[in-house]
């Protein structure tokens, strides 16, 4: 006789055990989508007001401070110079941080926000390959022509002169997802034993001192010149909001949730967001075609979200990520 999973006390909790991760892992995917529409406009901002490369190090400087304050609070702090981590964390750091800052933040001072966000909505390309290549996801065919139909609005608004104008600057926005990508693919195999806290840390913390190493040497005399309070306020802003909670948000997200689903769920919600942030913040207007584009790839979530599951597929990514810090 077949027992009802639904009269198993232990069935039961499992089942309330994932239903109660998946909803903290969406609620985190929701803030990170608010937080990742400001970061194109924060960045366009500053990279207008003054030297890229300086407002770069006070947003990841700022970040950095908050997270060294938060783990050593935890006492997490000593588990980001531990030598079996170190190494890997530092990578993770170099490519989800240091690389992209200086990407985004040098494209975004040629090209205006509406446009890097278009170039943004590459990032499900690379989340696919990435997971399959890495993670072993094995996308079902409805993700994959969701994906195609999100991509298709986004490819529809490319022949708008302004996206490529200038190309290198394009260019880099348009990289940038796939070093944002790379670093999320090696940090997930990092949760667990780290958690989602530790991973945001170490990406901070180690690009704020290679920011500095670099600002010292590039720009010896940066640290005697005196900066704007707008622009310290708003460099502070981007790293304690949009950098270190973006990223504690997405690591939330991405330990409970399927790397690809949360990428699909996250990007194209974006736009409409970065284009509201663009319009209040820097007065920029998007044109007909891009709010139409927008629209189809909002169509391409709605087929992917209500029809893809969530959770997390293999033995190791289906491991709770919340545990007691590391001693």
């Amino acid at each position: 006789m077949m027992t009802d999973p639904a009269a198993n006390p232990s069935s039961r909790l499992m089942h309330a055990s994932t239903a109660h991760r998946r909803g903290v892992g969406l609620a985190m995917a929701i803030v990170t989508t608010i937080v990742a529409a400001l970061q194109p406009v924060a960045l366009r901002y500053g990279a207008l007001k003054t030297d890229p490369l300086i407002f770069a190090t006070i947003a990841v400087g700022a970040a950095a401070v908050v997270a060294a304050s938060v783990l050593g609070y935890t006492g997490e702090i000593k588990v980001l110079m531990r030598r079996d981590y170190a190494p890997r964390l530092f990578v993770v750091s170099m490519t989800g941080t240091l690389a992209t800052a200086l990407l985004l933040i040098y494209g975004l001072r040629r090209i205006d926000a509406i446009a890097g966000v278009l170039l943004l909505e590459s990032e499900p390309i690379y989340s696919l390959v990435l997971a399959m290549l890495f993670l072993r996801e094995r996308p079902s065919g409805r993700q994959i022509f969701a994906t195609a139909t999100i991509l298709g609005g986004i490819g529809s608004v490319f022949g708008a002169s302004r996206v490529f104008s200038p190309f290198y600057a394009a260019a880099m926005v348009i990289l940038t997802p796939l070093f944002w990508q790379s670093s999320h693919v090696l940090a997930l195999r990092l949760m667990p034993p780290l958690r989602p806290l530790c991973m945001a840390g170490a990406r901070y913390i180690y690009s704020a001192l290679v920011l500095f190493v670099i600002v010292l040497v590039a720009h010896r005399g940066a640290f005697t010149q005196s900066v704007e309070v707008e622009v310290l306020l708003a460099g502070s802003f981007t790293g304690a909001v949009v950098y270190f909670i973006g990223s504690l948000s997405w690591y939330g997200a991405i330990s409970r949730l399927s790397l690809a689903w949360t990428t699909a769920l996250v990007i194209p919600g974006v736009p409409l967001l970065s284009m509201g942030f663009a319009i209040i913040f820097l007065g920029e207007r998007p044109g007909p075609r891009e709010v139409a584009g927008v629209l189809i790839a909002i169509a391409g979530v709605a087929l992917l979200v209500t029809g893809i599951d969530a959770s997390r597929v293999s033995p190791f990514e289906a491991a709770e990520a919340t545990h007691q810090p590391l001693a």
